[in-house]
């Protein structure tokens, strides 16, 4: 039955804000005079209903625990419910720190074994050449890139929670390292102090320099990995994995497309075969190509054919495996290691670097290397570019694995995820690897080849072992040209990330934006410098978009209790109220954007208002002073059509035949609260003012469906003495039927201007239905 509800507040404890919704029936079950009348006007709803043996209806409160409960118990009982430990939380807390033990023992052999197999070998021949490749990228040799996919590996299979994430080497992070090395190891230009060129073993001076560089840079990579390791490991041990939330995807995909420029740039050398300085630091991509061009005759021509024709292949090769993936079963040919090993036969047989001056890897050992802890002396000096790596690795990381996970159906612990990543770099670091992550290569296609679980892991890592201890050194004659090639090639896919462009414009000018400025600072400034001023530009059109909140005015759809925006057409505006919605928290940056657009969508600024009402008064009594001189003569300047008055922010006033006639006045402010979730003290000051300034001029300000957390706040900092008693209701129906309740109980009376006549009859439903003559 449908039923006036009037919002009354219950008995509650101290602490605790609880409302409840009254029906406002006789005993009979008949609807009382006020839900007759209010129907009159159209106001009662139809959709909300009371049960009939329920005289209350609880609305939602805050989960506070009374006053019995200090901070101090609370405290006290948060820690004995964590620190108790019994079996079944010992054996949850083991399976979190090392969630291989709950997948291993439930491995199906019969259902798994074979997509896990498949899918490990093709990784495992895909992580040669890209190893191999990627290490370039990060200044080190060839085969610090094979140690740096096999080893960080098999620590993220233990401890990582995503089942399809083969973890190891990225071109992003690799050219990351790459440029931290570069900038944080010196050239060395002389030898150590007391050392000779006979003691060295080499033939000359510059031969034994160049070798002392490649084992500075080597150094100093483990001791960033290390302490990318450590920075990983303390954010999982504090539970800081939400800090992803602050790079959005189109900061990272900006990001990648930036970084993708000066992987290339740093690729440009090994393609034409020119010596020139690896830049870093910003404009280090410009300067990059100013010295390509300035050296361009010195292009090494079979350097340049080889790349050539190596990118060529490469790129028919990824079309072919993505035309016929289907008839493949997501086993692509493996044209990367095609390309590697008959490259290293015709440099071997055509003796390119003896005839042609071509570039090789060199001397590739054999067998695992000795562990030997980093320089722990530079951790410091490492840690700017440290914090940085770790958190773009573990970014791009959890993307990834975050999207796998949900197309699988399983759930992503991201703190775990930052411990294995931690673990995964911190042990690496002894067998001098650089800093690992993943690719959407590699992950895709582990995903295509069947890969089920992380015993994939292990299967790619016999294969990479096989190549450590045997075939390595087989590699020695292929021509460095190769291997940038290989890395040009896999930047296909992100530089398709322009393709986003577009359809971000349409979908939001802010985050487009964002995205633009990310690639260019980065391209321009530089990874590390670039990625802040992307996070700082991000957060930016945060901060604008919260100053500039979205308001509106609302109406009430036709005979029920839904409210929406005034600019749809089946709604209507109700005389005499004004039903405001913020949609948006109220904070410090928008107060005074949210008092502005409150005052000037309802039409009542109560500055202006009062200041109307001063000067009307002040006319009115010149005009009585004017009056009594003239002995009652009218005024003859008075037209007898309507002329309309300036509002200036008050109702508006019509002369028609000498008399003054007002439109209805507004008594009552709503403001729907539904979309605000916080308010801060800023914001609850502003709340307050507002009140006082409405009653100021005779204007009720009530809120409408505030949240539980905004109640209490409100409890806490005394709003409800401040305004002067509860003024808060359920919803905004409640809210209406509440002040077009008390309207209507106050007394009838008419103005000299009005002559307001009511009459009533009673309709067939026995209804009291109101009739309005002016």
């Amino acid at each position: 039955m449908p039923v006036n509800l009037e919002l009354t507040r219950v008995a509650r404890k101290s602490g605790q804000v609880a409302w409840t919704r009254m029906a406002a029936t006789n005993h009979g079950g008949a609807p009382s005079e006020t839900t007759a009348r209010l129907r009159a006007l159209g106001l009662s709803s139809t959709t909300v209903y009371v049960p009939p043996d329920q005289a209350y209806i609880k609305y939602d409160q805050t989960n506070d625990s009374g006053p019995e409960s200090t901070v101090k118990e609370r405290v006290i009982r948060n820690l004995k419910k964590r620190c108790t430990c019994n079996k079944a939380r010992a054996k949850k807390f083991l399976f979190t720190i090392l969630p291989i033990l709950a997948w291993l023992p439930k491995y199906r052999i019969r259902e798994n074994i074979v997509g896990d197999v498949v899918s490990g070998i093709t990784v495992g021949i895909m992580r040669i050449p890209q190893g191999m490749a990627y290490a370039l990228l990060a200044s080190v040799p060839p085969i610090f890139g094979l140690y740096s996919s096999f080893f960080p590996g098999l620590i993220y299979a233990i401890l990582g929670t995503s089942k399809n994430l083969p973890f190891g080497t990225m071109a992003v992070v690799s050219v990351m390292v790459g440029s931290s090395v570069e900038r944080l190891v010196p050239e060395r230009t002389e030898l150590p102090a007391g050392l000779s060129l006979n003691a060295t073993g080499f033939n000359s001076t510059d031969d034994y320099l160049a070798q002392l560089q490649i084992e500075d840079k080597v150094a100093i990579s483990a001791t960033l990995t290390l302490m990318a390791g450590i920075f990983q490991l303390g954010m999982g041990i504090l539970r800081l994995g939400f800090v992803t939330i602050y790079l959005s995807d189109p900061l990272v995909s900006g990001f990648t497309v930036g970084a993708a420029f000066h992987v290339v740039g740093s690729q440009v050398k090994y393609l034409l075969g020119l010596d020139i300085p690896r830049y870093s630091g910003p404009l280090s991509l410009v300067y990059t190509f100013i010295a390509v061009f300035s050296r361009i005759v010195q292009t090494n021509v079979a350097a340049l054919i080889t790349s050539i024709i190596c990118i060529i292949v490469l790129l028919i090769g990824k079309e072919v495996n993505l035309r016929y993936k289907d008839k493949l079963r997501g086993i692509p040919i493996p044209t990367e290691l095609i390309v590697l090993i008959i490259a290293t036969l015709i440099s071997y047989y055509a003796d390119l670097n003896g005839n042609y001056g071509v570039k090789i890897v060199g001397t590739i050992p054999t067998g695992l290397p000795v562990p030997k802890a980093p320089d722990v002396s530079q951790l410091l000096y490492v840690l700017p570019d440290a914090i940085v790596l770790s958190i773009v690795s573990f970014a791009v990381s959890l993307t990834l694995a975050k999207l796998f996970a949900k197309k699988y159906g399983y759930s992503i612990d991201d703190n775990q995820e930052l411990i294995a990543y931690g673990a995964s770099n911190l042990f690496s670091s002894f067998f001098s690897c650089f800093v690992g992550s993943t690719s959407i290569s590699r992950t895709s296609v582990a995903d295509a080849a069947g890969m089920k679980s992380q015993l994939m892991t292990f299967v790619s890592a016999v294969l990479l072992l096989m190549v450590l201890l045997f075939i390595g050194p087989l590699f020695q004659p292929l021509q460095q040209c190769v291997l940038a090639s290989i890395v040009v090639v896999n930047l296909k896919s992100m530089f398709r990330l322009f393709t986003e462009l577009k359809p971000l414009w349409k979908l939001s000018k802010a985050d487009c934006m964002v995205w633009v400025v990310t690639w260019l600072a980065v391209t321009l400034l530089g990874l590390d410098i670039g990625l802040g001023v992307g996070v700082g530009f991000s957060l930016l059109t945060v901060v604008l978009r919260t100053q500039r909140p979205s308001t509106t005015l609302l109406g009430q759809v036709h005979n029920c209790d839904i409210y929406r925006d005034l600019g749809n057409n089946q709604v209507k505006e109700i005389d005499g109220m004004k039903i405001f919605r913020l949609n948006m928290s109220l904070c410090f940056t928008n107060c005074d954007a949210f008092k502005s657009a409150l005052y000037k969508k309802t039409g009542l600024d109560p500055v202006r208002v009062l200041a109307r009402r001063r000067k009307e008064e002040k006319a009115r009594k010149r005009s009585e002073k004017s009056g009594q001189m003239g002995n009652g003569v009218a005024n003859p300047g008075v037209e007898e059509d309507d002329t309309a008055v300036e509002q200036n922010g008050g109702p508006v006033s019509v002369i028609h035949n000498g008399e003054v006639k007002r439109s209805p006045d507004v008594t009552t402010i709503i403001l729907d609260c539904g979309p605000i979730n916080f308010v801060d003290s800023v914001g609850m000051n502003t709340l307050i003012q507002v009140y006082k300034d409405y009653k100021s001029i005779g204007v009720s300000f009530l809120l409408a469906h505030v949240n539980p957390d905004i109640r209490a706040q409100m409890q806490s900092c005394d709003y409800f003495e401040k305004v002067g008693g509860q003024r808060l209701f359920v919803s905004v129906h409640d809210a209406v039927l509440f002040t077009a309740n008390k309207d209507l109980s106050a007394p009838e009376s008419t103005t000299r201007n009005e002559d307001l006549s009511t009459s009533g009859r009673t309709t067939q439903n026995g209804n009291l239905e109101m009739v309005t003559h002016v």
